[in-house]
């Protein structure tokens, strides 16, 4: 079998967290800044505490919540992009079997 490179996403370890109710509080300290996220958005960064490929996240959230998986892909790549933006993850490449 031969193994293909995927991207992998994971939370900066400097990056610090706190939930508030339903939504999360994140604070960048190195970069100074701090967002609010809603539910689903918590719930994609609780599974970026570990590498996980867009699928495997898309996967996850599609088991959680009541969502089409073309959707969820849409809306988690949008996420991830703003987080990479932001400098709250890491990508790096990864082979995979």
């Amino acid at each position: 079998m031969s193994a293909f490179v995927q991207t992998v996403f994971c939370r900066k370890p400097e990056v610090i967290s706190a939930n508030l109710g339903a939504e999360l509080a994140v604070l960048d300290l190195p970069g100074g800044s701090y967002l609010g996220f809603n539910a689903t958005a918590s719930h994609v960064w609780r599974l970026l505490q570990d590498p996980l490929t867009l699928e495997q996240i898309c996967i996850a959230m599609v088991a959680e919540f009541e969502v089409e998986p073309a959707v969820c892909r849409m809306e988690v790549q949008s996420l991830v992009n703003r987080l990479l933006s932001a400098g709250l993850i890491t990508a790096s490449n990864a082979s995979v079997a």
